[in-house]
């Protein structure tokens, strides 16, 4: 049985991810946003990075059988947040009233993925390229991000940290 606590510390892992994510973008113009710094496909520009981050999502939640929407693909960098911004409302509400055996964190290669492991694997890739976006940043010479004084870098990282603790707490 899942415990009644973690379909919150799952949510808040997603949402402490994306707060971190729009720390890591505030202030950037445009043309720091599409600047191109790699050719790499999915990641040219911190615009690319963010719109992978969305696809990702898409894709996980696609290959659960509980689509959140096509790949966020898009013209504007608005556009992508837009799609950014609902695809944290599908998961969340997703997460709020799936059944229970979605809760379990099943992975793919175990007949997953489940709703539950979708969400926190797409969260652990957030943060990951969060932190790309943050070294990008100082690459190109963008304007420093202010001090982080919630320390929104480790609620993200540390969120799925909580949830292991809270099941060894119950052990």
């Amino acid at each position: 049985m899942i415990p009644g606590w973690f379909r919150g510390k799952v949510i808040q892992a997603h949402k402490n991810q994306r707060a971190h994510l729009q720390y890591v973008l505030q202030d950037l113009t445009n043309d720091e946003l599409i600047k191109e710094v790699t050719t790499e496909e999915y990641s040219r520009s911190i615009a690319g990075i963010v719109m992978h981050i969305g696809t990702a999502e898409t894709y996980w939640f696609h290959k659960a059988k509980k689509s959140i929407g096509p790949p966020v693909i898009a013209d504007t960098f608005e556009e992508v947040m837009s799609r950014i911004y609902e695809n944290t409302e599908k998961i969340t509400k997703i997460i709020l009233e799936c059944p229970e055996e979605q809760l379990s964190l099943i992975p793919p290669k175990e007949g997953g993925p489940s709703y539950a492991w979708a969400a926190l694997r797409t969260a652990q890739h957030g943060i990951y390229h969060s932190g790309q976006i943050a070294k990008i940043r100082r690459m190109i010479g963008a304007s420093e991000i202010p001090p982080d004084s919630e320390n929104l870098w480790a609620m993200a990282v540390d969120s799925t940290l909580e949830i292991i603790r809270a099941f060894i707490d119950e052990c």
